[in-house]
């Protein structure tokens, strides 16, 4: 069910289906707060493990008359793995890294995957919206793809607000 406010609140949720059961890591919910110094993104998880060969972007719109994501977020979700914010090129990261202040990781006791972005990284924008997707490649046979709120498809616009 959608627990988001009107069309320009601070705060986005979502909870996403058992679509992804193939994999452990198949995306159960997704939180965001616009905040005034940060966009706190949160993604629930199944079950996440330490030994996931999956991945996670986290797709971030701040140009509504722009078509696709300006940013991502591009993170594994197991032990080891590293993360960076990227410009996209369309809904894929790019070579164009953000020099920024942003932090990610993985809260495997929590089946949760926390990001911290400063606004300033995505230029002050006014409202963003968000998207996530993960892949998991575990088998080599063929990706398991869960996408939050859905494939290409965006969280309602979240205007700056109080707080993160």
């Amino acid at each position: 069910g959608l627990v988001a406010a009107p069309a320009h609140a601070e705060f986005y949720a979502i909870d996403d289906p058992a679509d992804a059961s193939a994999s452990l890591s198949d995306i159960y919910g997704l939180e965001a707060n616009h905040g005034s110094a940060n966009l706190l993104v949160k993604v629930r998880f199944n079950e996440l493990v330490r030994s996931s060969a999956a991945g996670l972007s986290v797709f971030i719109d701040t140009d509504p008359d722009a078509r696709g994501p300006e940013y991502v977020l591009s993170s594994g979700l197991g032990d080891g793995t590293d993360y960076v914010l990227t410009r996209a090129e369309g809904w894929q990261g790019s070579d164009s890294r953000v020099d920024c202040d942003y932090s990610a990781r993985p809260k495997w006791r929590k089946d949760v995957f926390r990001t911290v972005i400063s606004r300033r990284c995505l230029g002050t924008p006014s409202t963003v919206r968000v998207s996530v997707k993960m892949v998991d490649q575990a088998d080599g046979s063929h990706p398991v793809v869960d996408w939050a709120p859905k494939r290409h498809r965006w969280s309602l616009p979240m205007a700056s607000g109080l707080g993160v």
